[in-house]
């Protein structure tokens, strides 16, 4: 009995030494591993723990740099071509081609961004020549310094020709003149609590070319083109996170190279405007701003009487919902007479609004009205009408769609009649 029990104690010691032994050989890989790593076999090792989310984008991004989420600029094009019925109830009924080429660059980050465009427009008329209605080059930039600050700046070179079958251009004019502008303006805005500061800066430059009469006679029109330099100020109070009252005030001063060729005195001067009103901003849904205000027109020339006009301002963008989207203007203009015009000031009062109802993602309706209603001061003359139109957009692929349109017009410019223009055009647009 007593030689079992030892026999039994005997067995029982080689089985632990023998379990021993095959931990011991299970365990020895992992804790070489664990010496080299740590350089000290010596030291107990940590329990082994998984890497986590950051540790792992770190690694990948140490061999791998990721790709920018977009370019750094976004370049677009398009070319649309157009041609158009015109039936005129004082010039009779003609054709025209029309070709309008665009280009832009745009970039925008969280700081800074840029935009620059080209665009122009060229028109042939049946039985005349190829005519440059007009070129356009504009750029500018946005700077957001801080939370509260931010500064826009914005630059432009036009030149357009009015169509001479327009009509505030006399009957015996075979060409309007060749006008060319260039503006440059910037604005710095700082919010302080809820209060709202904006001093803005701009410059201009007008330049006209000869009118050409049906004789063959040059009209010059130096005494048109005139230099501006202007400043103003806004300031704008939060009454909620969503409507903002304010108040601007602005002046420009305009000196002309030369004095007026129908008045025989110069028609420098000083315009000073004064407007107060208030905006609205919803989400994406609604945007509107009504102002009114004051506009004096002061000439330098003691004998010229000052020109006072009430001004109105208003614009609306309402869009209710994906498919639908409406667009309202009204504005108040001051300024020169220009070639076309009389007297020493033209004061001019616009309403335009325009809606589009998307109906599916390959067609679209449009449809537009506008009111013009233009004076000038120290003369009867008068230009005014207004217009009606309607078109559609039909989308062949992502990069052509066929647009069709009518418009309608109706102009009394004295001393001349009535006219009636109604217009239908058929074209299509490429597009990047």
């Amino acid at each position: 009995m007593l030689r079992f029990v030892e026999l039994l104690r005997s067995d029982r010691v080689m089985l632990w030494r023998g379990a021993a032994a095959l931990l011991l050989l299970t365990l020895t890989p992992v804790v070489a591993r664990a010496a080299d790593v740590n350089g000290d076999a010596a030291q107990p090792s940590e329990p082994m723990a998984l890497p986590s989310a950051d540790a792992v984008a770190a690694a990948l991004s140490n061999t791998a740099p990721s790709e920018p989420d977009s370019p750094f600029y976004k370049l677009d094009w398009s070319l649309a071509l157009r041609g158009a019925y015109i039936n005129d109830s004082n010039t009779g009924t003609h054709y025209e081609a029309l070709t309008l080429p665009s280009v832009s660059l745009t970039h925008t980050g969280s700081d800074e961004s840029f935009h620059a465009t080209a665009d122009g427009q060229v028109s042939k008329t049946d039985g005349g020549g190829i005519n440059i209605d007009q070129a356009r080059l504009s750029a500018g930039s946005a700077l957001q310094f801080t939370e509260d600050s931010s500064l826009t700046s914005n630059a432009s070179l036009s030149m357009t020709q009015e169509d001479v079958n327009s009509p505030d251009v006399a009957s015996d004019v075979a060409a309007t003149p060749v006008e060319t502008s260039g503006t440059i303006d910037s604005t710095f805005k700082q919010q302080f609590g809820r209060f709202n500061v904006s001093l803005s800066g701009n410059a201009g430059r007008d330049i006209y070319g000869p009118t050409t009469l049906r004789d063959g006679t040059l009209e010059d029109e130096t005494s048109q083109n005139n230099t501006q330099i202007g400043g103003g100020l806004r300031l704008g109070f939060q009454l909620t996170p969503i409507v903002e009252a304010f108040t601007t005030a602005n002046v420009t001063r305009t000196l002309f190279d030369q004095p007026s060729s129908t008045l025989g005195t110069s028609l420098n001067g000083n315009l000073y405007t004064v407007m107060a009103g208030a905006t609205a901003k919803w989400d994406e849904t609604l945007s509107a701003s009504v102002s009114a205000g004051v506009g004096l027109q002061h000439f330098d020339d003691p004998s010229l009487a000052d020109v006072v006009a009430t001004l109105y301002d208003a614009n609306l963008t309402y869009k209710p919902s994906r498919t639908l989207t409406l667009n309202g203007d009204l504005k108040t203009t001051i300024g020169a007479p220009g070639p076309n015009g009389s007297g020493t000031a033209q004061i001019g009062y616009s309403a335009t609004a325009d809606a589009t109802y998307l109906v599916n993602d390959w067609l679209d309706w449009r449809g537009s009205a506008g009111w013009h209603n233009t004076s000038y001061a120290g003369s009867t003359s008068t230009d005014r009408g207004y217009t009606l139109g309607l078109g559609a957009d039909y989308l062949l692929n992502t990069h052509a769609k066929v647009s069709a349109d009518y418009n309608f017009e109706h102009s009394e410019v004295t001393p001349s009649p009535p006219e009636d223009t109604h217009t239908v055009t058929l074209g299509m647009t490429f597009q990047k």
